[in-house]
């Protein structure tokens, strides 16, 4: 059973339903920011391990091309560098730094969420679906033509939404 914390007698059960609403949209939001670092990390480690397997020059054309693509989308607006609890001081702040810190705020406390959190994600929501498009189009466009290249030279292609199959190692390993 759960049980309302008597220090809050203020807060109503709608109070609490707006926020565990918002808390979860925020979430979602995190996770589609996170979701676009994995996916081009992975993009971006696979496309160097094909390079490495062949010497041929379109093949590292392409590649390079690819993976220069990925690291100024991603760079621009995603925060791929953080690794611990102190580098957002270090590295510039992105928009899933900003999902990450709303979501904090969110989820701090019993009550209703602050009045402008709904508006800040809102404006992040609409920074971040504009990265997502631009990485979805580096793949629809630089990685369609690394895997035309793979094929090509008889090399394993690339899945772009889950790359890689080795996604523990990759994790661990920070990439």
């Amino acid at each position: 059973m759960v049980r309302r914390n008597p220090q809050y007698k203020d807060v109503t059960d709608a109070d609490l339903r707006a926020q565990y609403a918002l808390a979860i949209k925020v979430r979602d939001k995190v996770s589609e920011a996170n979701n676009g670092v994995v996916q081009s990390r992975g993009i971006k480690r696979e496309a160097g391990d094909r390079m490495k397997k062949s010497e041929d020059a379109k093949l590292k054309a392409t590649g390079d091309t690819l993976v220069a693509h990925l690291k100024r989308r991603r760079g621009r607006h995603l925060s791929v560098k953080n690794q611990s609890g102190q580098d957002p001081l270090n590295f510039p702040i992105r928009i899933n730094n900003r999902l990450a810190n709303l979501n904090r705020v969110v989820n701090t406390g019993d009550g209703r969420p602050i009045a402008n959190a709904p508006v800040l994600l809102n404006e992040y929501s609409k920074l971040l679906s504009v990265q997502i498009v631009r990485l979805d189009k580096v793949v629809a466009v630089d990685l369609a033509a690394f895997n035309a290249e793979l094929k090509r030279l008889g090399l394993e292609q690339i899945n772009g939404k889950c790359p890689g199959s080795r996604f523990a190692a990759w994790f661990h390993s920070g990439s």
